[in-house]
């Protein structure tokens, strides 16, 4: 019977974001080869490893969410031998240091893979030595994976490896006859996601004649919110934008009418694009060179200048104008939208890793090609 390459998925995010849904997608697609066997680790409650268990994926409960907690250093550096692991990858900050520590703890094995999902430089000292010590390091866009070349990673260890959405999961956006236009962003109420040029902007929407009636829908939550809405009131915005929590992206996406993602800096491969383009909904993007790698402007998006409040709008003004009139240059760019989505799925981003993987271990050198 061919061995199968045991591979230990560590996330240490008690939080279920883009990033543990990557990880709950990869260990599916691992789980259905017959090359691969999964096993994904996490804090004790958290919903990536709920969501395993239902997908009938190994999952092993960690005792902490710190990465230096020797408890869960003990019960890891156990296992490793126990399931004779062969690859740890690692899928953010905290699981990188988790999983460069077991390495030295291991005496070098097993293969060490690190996923870095946002495009700010490494700091110096143990932020660094920790991805250094890789065999590998994935950035999920060309900005994060030169980003991580440019803080002095080897060339060779470094590849690109976008995330992917399961495109299945998503609805097709409602028609709806009458009723404003709904503008919405989804994102985590955080400072790099750009809540306050979007609101910038919907105040300079609103202070324009001849604009379609429109409202705007703000989905996610964060340590931003209370900041975010008394900003919302203090532009005049309080009764045409509405603050929805934490929702389900795809319950959300079918309901609006163009779709913004006004991300200032450290974005990764944003998957709230990907999912706008599932669902049929016209995009537009900041101008971040990851988001640049993804949309195309004017084929299936729009691009505006990063942080520029009256760029956004001018360009919604003008996807507003397109859909009372018809729809034609929306319609065009959701059909891009479709094209483009085909080399962003979850299947296309789990057979990268496995050829990775494969890499690692036929000969324990990484590709920077995959």
């Amino acid at each position: 019977m061919q061995h199968q390459m045991t591979i230990l998925q560590l996330d240490l995010g008690r939080e279920w974001r883009g990033g543990q849904r990557q990880v709950l997608y990869l260990g599916r697609h691992l789980a259905a080869s017959r090359e691969y066997r999964p096993v994904i680790a996490a804090p004790d409650g958290s919903p990536l490893l709920d969501c395993a268990r239902e997908e009938g994926i190994q999952t092993v409960p960690l005792p902490s969410r710190f990465e230096w907690h020797p408890a869960t250093l003990l019960f890891l550096r156990t296992l490793i031998r126990r399931e004779r692991v062969d690859c740890l990858h690692t899928h953010c900050a905290r699981s990188a240091s988790l999983g460069a520590t077991l390495k030295v703890l291991c005496g070098g094995g097993p293969l060490l893979v690190h996923s870095r999902r946002v495009s700010y430089r490494l700091g110096r000292g143990w932020s660094r030595k920790k991805y250094a010590l890789g065999d590998a390091v994935v950035g999920v866009s060309a900005e994060i994976a030169q980003s991580l070349r440019d803080s002095g990673l080897r060339p060779e260890t470094v590849s690109v490896i976008h995330s992917g959405i399961d495109p299945t999961r998503y609805s097709a956006r409602k028609e709806r006859p009458d009723g404003p236009l709904r503008i919405g962003l989804i994102g985590a109420l955080t400072p790099q996601k750009g809540h306050t040029v979007f609101l910038d902007a919907l105040a300079e929407l609103a202070g324009r004649s001849g604009v379609p009636e429109w409202e705007g829908i703000i989905v996610g939550d964060g340590p931003l919110r209370g900041e975010l809405e008394e900003r919302a009131k203090h532009l005049g915005l309080h009764k045409q934008v509405h603050f929805a929590g934490y929702r389900e992206s795809r319950d959300m996406l079918p309901g609006f009418d163009i779709l913004a993602v006004p991300s200032v800096d450290g974005e990764g491969s944003s998957g709230v694009i990907k999912e706008g383009w599932a669902c049929g909904v016209p995009v537009v993007t900041s101008d971040l060179p990851s988001n640049l790698e993804l949309v195309q402007d004017g084929v299936n998006g729009r691009a505006f200048a990063s942080g520029n409040g009256a760029a956004l709008a001018d360009t919604l003004a003008s996807m507003a104008a397109d859909l009372q009139g018809g729809g034609k240059a929306c319609a065009a760019l959701v059909r891009g939208g479709s094209k483009r989505l085909e080399f962003f799925t979850d299947e296309a981003m789990a057979k990268a890793y496995m050829a990775l993987y494969a890499v690692l271990n036929g000969d324990g050198r990484a590709c920077g090609a995959v």
